[in-house]
This record gives structure tokens, sequence and C-alpha cells, in this order.
């Protein structure tokens, strides 16, 4: 009978041993596929968010209610709701920081009384000045003091020569007419950096200024037609051109000084007066940044938070 009794005792510790790891499981159970669901959820928000503050900055610094609109578009893309999400910006309009929070239905924990559980995401992207970059055109233009929305002369004519024999032409990736042109119309690629010296392009080069030219203006298709004020991102007339400085004149280069977009808006003349005007606009593009340098409203972005 005692040994009897022993088995019996016995077997009820096992139950209840085995009702306890049960629970144990359960729980651990709970715990990993729910930690999981948020995981996946936090991940789908941060990646939400991030596109939208990196989206709404390309507008900065000049348009700062198109970017709070931009990244919110953006938001919403992305399957965030409007209450789930809202957009700052700071640093004089050169920063955008967006946050989103979102409550996530839990399943397991529920034996646990714990139906939601919160995710949440930040993020923050800002534009300094750019000082490397890929496509820029082949013109120089001087340092100045340019105002946003000048014409300004990016290649010269007869008689306003920058120094002699050189009209503001430059030789990207090699000299001639044909490589010339081709820089015009779709861009050197190569990346050209602040403190580079670049060789110049002498004489006119008119009949290659005005086909490239002429090619970069017929391709905005836009309409409205794009202007000072309102212009499509990527838009054919806009112009990466470096700012330029001609330490001697008899050197046969010039060097790099900063970065500048502008809106081609005319080609003027033929032959030796052909020129090129472009209107003075601030534009945002993929490159390096430099946040010591004082621009000339050519900007890159980047996320710092």
């Amino acid at each position: 009978m005692r040994l009897f009794g022993k088995v019996a005792n016995e077997k009820g510790n096992v139950l209840a041993m085995t009702a306890m790891a049960m629970v144990f499981l359960l729980g651990c159970a709970a715990i990993s596929l729910d930690v999981g669901l948020l995981y996946i959820e936090r991940v789908r928000i941060v990646n939400a968010i991030d596109s939208a503050v990196l989206a709404g900055v390309q507008h900065l610094p000049n348009r700062p209610e198109l970017a709070l609109q931009t990244a919110a578009s953006y938001a919403q893309m992305n399957d965030l709701q409007v209450d789930e999400f809202q957009f700052q910006l700071s640093d004089s309009n050169f920063s955008l920081t967006g946050q989103a929070e979102r409550e996530v239905p839990l399943h397991f924990a529920r034996i646990f009384n714990q139906e939601l559980g919160l995710v949440k995401a930040r993020a923050s992207a800002r534009v300094a000045s750019t000082s490397a970059v890929n496509g820029v055109v082949p013109f120089g233009v001087s340092e100045g003091n340019y105002q946003f929305g000048d014409l300004v002369i990016l290649k010269r004519g007869a008689g306003s020569f920058i120094s002699p024999g050189w009209y503001g032409c430059l030789a990207l990736g090699g000299t001639g007419a044909d490589i010339y042109e081709k820089n015009i119309k779709f861009c050197y690629n190569d990346r050209v950096s602040i403190g580079d010296f670049i060789p110049i392009e002498t004489g006119n080069m008119s009949g290659p200024t005005t086909f490239g030219i002429k090619y970069r203006i017929d391709n905005c298709q836009h309409t409205p037609r794009c202007t000072i004020n309102s212009f499509v991102d990527g838009c054919s007339r806009i112009l990466i051109v470096p700012i330029v400085r001609v330490s001697e004149p008899d050197s046969g280069s010039v060097q790099v000084v900063n970065f500048a977009a502008f809106l081609a808006s005319n080609y003027i003349g033929n032959g030796n007066e052909n020129a090129v005007e472009g209107a003075f606009v601030r534009y945002v593009v993929p490159g390096e940044i430099d946040d010591r340098i004082s621009g000339y409203g050519l900007y890159s972005s980047y996320l710092y938070e």
C-alpha cells in the first residue's frame, strides 16, 4: 500500500510539473511569436519613415511646405496611416524629422492579458552643400555673388571671354567637339570634387554648344513649362555646373571651388557670338556633402538619425 501511494504521489508530481512546463512553453511561444511580429512591424515603419524623410528633404530648404507634403505622401504610400506619423522642420528648413507609432494586435500574448504592442520609429534627414558630384556639364562659371533667379552666362560668346581664348568650356574626360557635345547632352558621369583642376576647352565651340543645349531644352516636355519657381526634379534643363577659379590665365586649367545648378533658359547667337544663359536655382542631387562649406545652392541629402 505504501508503494502504491508513493507511485501515485510521484505521478501527481509529474502531472503538476508537466502542466507548469506547458504554461512556460506557451509563454515562450507567446513571447517569441509576438516579439517577431513586433519586429516585422517595426522594420516596416522604420523603412517607411526613412523613405519619407529622404523624399521630403529633396525640396529643402526653399520649398518647406512641399517637403512636408511629399514626406506625408510617401509615408501613406508605404502603408502608414495619417494618425500614425508626423513630420517637423528644423535647422532653418535644412532638416526634416519624422516620427511614427503603431499599435500592433498581439496573438499568443493575449493569454497574459496583453492585447496590443506599440512600435515606434524616428528618422531625420538634412541637406548640406555638395562637395563632390557626378553629372556636371562642361561649363565653368566663375565664382561670384549670384542671387537665386539671376540669369547667368554659362558659356560666353566672342568678345566676352573669361581669359584669353577661353569662353567657359571645360574638357571633361578628354578634349574635342564630340566629347564636349556629349557631356552637354548627357552630362559627365565621373565624379568631380571641390579642389579638382579641370582642363579648359579652348575656342568658341559654337556648333557643339548649340546642339547640346538645344537637345537639353527640347527634352523638357513638362506642362506647364518648367520655371525657376516650379520645375520638375530631373528635368533635362537642370544643369549642374562647376563654380571655378582661374588661378593662372595661362595654366590651361581651372580649379573647382563649388557647384551650382542652373535652369537652362536660352542659347544666344551663332558662330563666335554663341552663348548660353541659365537661371540660378536651388537644387538637391545625390553627392558628397560638407557642412563646413558655404555653397551655391546645390545640396545633397543624408540621414543622420
